[in-house]
């Protein structure tokens, strides 16, 4: 009876370790699912972050042209005797900046 015992505790031992075992192998096949779900993801984030990024960059320089065509319209649109007293106002400045630089 003895070695009855032992068979029945060493099967349930086995017993234990097959549930252990196949619990185990079931989180390591949703833990690979949810890894491959992830890097899909991280794949499709990068692509939108580049589109984006081309965008953000377009957006910038299509920027940079509107202003220096908006300063040209500014200048464009002064006539003669505006332009005339800004040129006077701005060398007046330039020579007082220099004033200050050189005392």
């Amino acid at each position: 009876m003895a070695e009855y015992s032992k068979y029945d505790m060493l099967t349930k031992d086995l017993s234990l370790i097959e549930v252990q075992v196949s619990v185990l192998s079931n989180k390591y096949k949703d833990a690979v699912e949810r890894n491959q779900e992830l890097e899909e993801n991280v794949e499709e984030l990068q692509k939108e972050n580049a589109i984006l990024n081309k965008k953000i960059t377009k957006l910038e320089s299509e920027s940079g042209e509107l202003q220096l065509g908006g300063n040209q319209a500014l200048f464009s649109s002064l006539n003669t005797k505006e332009r005339e007293e800004l040129k006077i106002k701005l060398k007046s400045l330039i020579s007082k900046i220099d004033n200050h630089i050189s005392s």
